[in-house]
């Protein structure tokens, strides 16, 4: 008999929900408001199961939120921008469904549906770097997402920096804060105003806030590159899939940065393009690697 997941991609903006069958086919989608959801996503989960589980096999639901969680304890601890997600209710919403539910941080599952998408090897190490708003990465070692103690491992734009000098006593700034589309438009309004925002790369590209952005971002990526030793990684988010951003030199900042020669020799980077429903599939590719193992 036929099965079919459910998957789901909570957003800081939207929620799109879908019934994917196994070969990845979405039969039916919806998409809600996060800011009207709210508290109330768990009754929006529990409708639309009720709502096609009598006519399809339901094998599991995978669940991706902006924020840290708890994958064995299903408890989202921390959603910086939509905090009426966060609460202890998905293992009573699983008990009531009769339904496993996995859940996890969207970016890691955005990086399986884009690692199923560029074919990679499924028992290939692979990272996912997404600049956009903020600043996250995703860590797939060998076929399984690598979340850590606390569902944050990856979670590359809070770790401190100290470009701007040492603080002694007090919390250094993160990388966040320097490198991410937020700090873009800051850079725009302090240096460069007067110019358009959209080719501030191209018309500013030797400047130093530009410079000191792009190395940045290089070095971060070439240091997680280096402690976990693996050499293939995907690049996106709205800030790299610009048509402004100097991709090419990125991966040359990067290159640079690399400590061994085995790791410049297999260097690989996929260029991850925005797809709607890559939310929603990387949750169902979750749930399944879950349920499978």
């Amino acid at each position: 008999m036929k099965t079919y997941y459910i998957g789901i991609d909570c957003g800081g903006t939207n929620i799109r929900i879908g019934l994917v069958d196994e070969s990845f086919k979405i039969y039916h989608e919806e998409k809600h408001q996060s800011q009207k959801i709210g508290s109330g996503l768990s009754g929006l989960i529990r409708s639309y199961v009720l709502k096609y589980k009598d006519t399809y096999m339901i094998k599991a639901i995978g669940i991706g939120f902006p924020g840290i969680v708890d994958l064995n304890t299903k408890q989202i601890l921390k959603v910086p921008n939509l905090k009426a997600f966060e609460g202890d209710y998905l293992r009573a919403l699983e008990k009531d469904l009769d339904i496993p539910i996995y859940i996890g941080n969207d970016v890691n599952l955005l990086m399986l549906y884009d690692a199923k998408h560029f074919d990679i090897d499924p028992n290939k190490s692979v990272m996912g770097f997404y600049l956009g708003t903020g600043f996250g990465s995703a860590i797939r070692i060998n076929h399984m997402m690598y979340q850590g103690d606390f569902g944050a491992a990856g979670e590359i734009g809070h770790v401190p920096i100290y470009l701007r000098g040492l603080l002694h006593n007090e919390k250094q700034c993160d990388l966040e804060s320097e490198v991410s589309g937020f700090n873009l438009q800051r850079i725009h309004e302090k240096h460069f105003a007067n110019d358009p925002f959209e080719t501030m790369f191209i018309d500013h590209f030797n400047d130093e806030p530009i410079q000191d952005y792009l190395n940045l971002l290089a070095i971060y990526i070439a240091t997680q590159i280096t402690i976990l030793d693996i050499s293939t990684i995907i690049l996106g988010g709205g800030v790299i899939m610009s048509d402004q951003f100097p991709k090419a030199y990125l991966e040359s900042l990067i290159m640079k940065n690399l400590f061994t020669d085995k790791t410049k020799e297999n260097f690989k980077v996929y260029y991850a393009q925005v797809h709607q429903n890559s939310g929603i599939l990387g949750s169902v590719i979750f749930a399944k690697q879950h349920l499978d193992n």
